[in-house]
């Protein structure tokens, strides 16, 4: 078993943020959806959906499974491309 060094833990906490939100705006921009819609569709505002999509806050898991099926997706489908 390995452990996960302080470093480790900060490069995932600034990265992985940055790679869901590049995956919602992809999803998003697929579906010809606007952020301002995609907040309504999951009860958030536009400027938390736009905070997500740059990776400034970093969603609860419930948050981004009601993403997740705003956008027809599953969440192994929005995190497929992120890596750790």
């Amino acid at each position: 078993m390995q452990s996960v060094t302080e470093k480790q833990i900060e490069q995932l906490a600034a990265e992985i943020p940055k790679s869901v939100g590049a995956q919602i705006v992809f999803f998003r921009n697929k579906q010809k959806l606007s952020q301002s819609r995609l907040a309504e569709m999951v009860g958030k505002d536009r400027q938390y959906i736009y905070k997500i999509e740059k990776g400034k806050v970093t969603p609860n898991i419930t948050t981004l499974s009601i993403i997740a099926k705003a956008l027809n997706i599953s969440l192994s489908t929005l995190f497929a491309e992120v890596k750790i």
